[in-house]
């Protein structure tokens, strides 16, 4: 499995760390944000970047109980560590983007 940093980038290979066979199907990509206006549409945009095969149809939403953040899962074709090392570090760059699984 790719592990990746909070800058995006791949970190040590961890000896007992489960490996990803690419390209893997139905790999989820989880996204925490504040709920702000256009968040859903702006991580959207950025998923179909890396991954223009997703399935815009098939994510779960859950909204937090106070209603102040949001997450999302989207399930990618994962084709490389590089491509989700990239697609990790563009949805952080997004400013209401606060962690992505």
């Amino acid at each position: 499995m790719a592990l990746i940093t909070k800058d995006g980038d791949q970190a040590e290979k961890a000896v007992d760390a489960p490996k990803i066979e690419f390209p893997c199907d139905n790999y989820v990509i989880k996204v925490v944000s504040l709920d702000v206006d256009g968040i859903h549409a702006e991580i959207t945009q950025r998923l179909l970047i890396h991954a223009p095969e997703m399935d815009t149809n098939a994510e779960g939403v859950n909204r937090s109980s106070k209603g102040r953040f949001v997450s999302y899962s989207f399930r990618i074709v994962a084709h490389s560590e590089a491509q989700l090392s990239a697609l990790h570090r563009d949805l952080m760059a997004i400013e209401a983007v606060k962690m992505v699984m």
